[in-house]
């Protein structure tokens, strides 16, 4: 589902602050309701609150029956790895991730959102989790002791406290070299098994693949903080303008990519995005959603949820070309200065870009290939 995005004023309710900078105190404590919120439950003071205490209650508190009264019951579950639906797989995912990580902590870096149309809102929440594996995880496998970190966003439409679809994002390929495994070896276990199983599962992948192929870009209203990184990210990846594009970023801008990239300056912007469009040719980009929302001290946080797509021909971190077809989605949550971007937090997940490389998900072998 994309729905008209944005179509209310992007600074409305300034009073709804970022939890940027807060501690968890701050964060929870009670406070009486701050924004229009129909059908939300009483405990919630505005969106911003909804989204980092549902989280806090379900994942740290684990009241993971909450599930069904913060999930519609045929919600939509988007990854990289491939859609699930319905309310109770939510449930039984989160039930499981905490079997295997009981000691995980959710920590809010920022929520970003907007509200599309009255009533119906959406967010993208950057997240922080440390957590142990101590049981068995689907990708990971078994207990290895070891300690990791990965950051996530979770984008979210929510209608009357129920989320209705949700878009995640992760960092699996880091948090596999955190527990002391080659994401590379992972991601080929995985594609042997996706090999071994009905392809017609992955039709999912083909069909985001063909809306990526014929989108038309969609813009927001002239003056929104979102149009600037739109254009530079399009700008880099559709018109291969990566030095034009830099002009318009801070110097010294801090960046934050998967797996492990992590650097400052125009120069390093440039390789993580040339790195990803060297690697495949025939390369679209499309940006499916954006929000932005004011940040203390004049700065301005901005969200982008896009989804590429490009035959992989590059030799890179990806190995040597296949000429496989490959669906790359992620969210990038940037901080704007005066107009400049001065932090840029990419997230997608990389495992899963390895995992259709190696031929998983339905990325099939192409032709004339034995």
């Amino acid at each position: 589902m994309n729905l008209p995005v944005a179509s209310l004023d992007w600074n409305q309710h300034p009073q709804v602050r970022s939890p940027a900078g807060r501690t968890i105190n701050e964060l929870l404590a009670p406070r009486s309701r701050q924004q229009p919120l129909a059908g939300f439950e009483p405990v919630y003071a505005d969106f911003v609150d909804y989204i980092v205490r549902c989280t806090h209650r379900i994942w740290e508190q684990k009241d993971v029956g909450l599930c069904r009264t913060h999930y519609a019951d045929d919600v939509v579950m988007h990854t990289l790895a491939g859609p699930s639906r319905g309310r109770e797989a939510v449930v039984q995912g989160t039930l499981g991730a905490l079997s295997a990580y009981a000691d995980r902590q959710v920590i809010a870096e920022d929520v970003i959102w907007s509200e599309d149309a009255p009533g119906l809102f959406y967010s993208s929440h950057r997240i922080t989790s440390r957590s142990t594996l101590e049981g068995v995880d689907a990708l990971y496998g078994s207990t290895t002791g070891t300690a990791q970190m990965a950051t996530t966003v979770a984008d979210c439409l929510v209608r009357e406290n129920l989320i209705v679809e949700e878009w995640l994002y992760r960092d699996n390929a880091r948090a596999a070299l955190q527990m002391q495994h080659s994401p590379r070896a992972v991601a080929l276990a995985q594609a042997q098994m996706d090999q071994a199983g009905d392809s017609g599962r992955h039709i999912w992948r083909q069909q985001w693949i063909d809306r990526v192929r014929s989108a038309v870009q969609a813009w927001p209203e002239a003056g929104h903080p979102a149009e600037g990184p739109m254009r530079l990210l399009r700008a880099a990846w559709l018109d291969d303008l990566y030095g034009e594009a830099a002009d318009h970023v801070s110097a010294s801008i801090e960046v934050r990519w998967p797996t492990n990239r992590r650097g400052w300056g125009r120069g390093y912007w440039i390789g993580c995005l040339m790195q990803l469009r060297a690697q495949l040719q025939d390369f679209n980009v499309t940006i499916e959603h954006w929000a932005a929302r004011p940040l203390p001290n004049d700065e301005i946080a901005v969200a982008l949820r896009w989804a590429a797509s490009g035959v992989h021909v590059g030799t890179g971190p990806w190995g040597s070309g296949t000429g496989r077809q490959i669906l790359i989605a992620g969210s990038s949550h940037y901080t704007l200065r005066a107009g400049r971007i001065v932090r840029d937090q990419t997230v997608f997940d990389e495992l899963a870009v390895l995992r259709q490389v190696h031929g998983g998900l339905g990325a099939d072998s192409p032709r004339g290939a034995t």
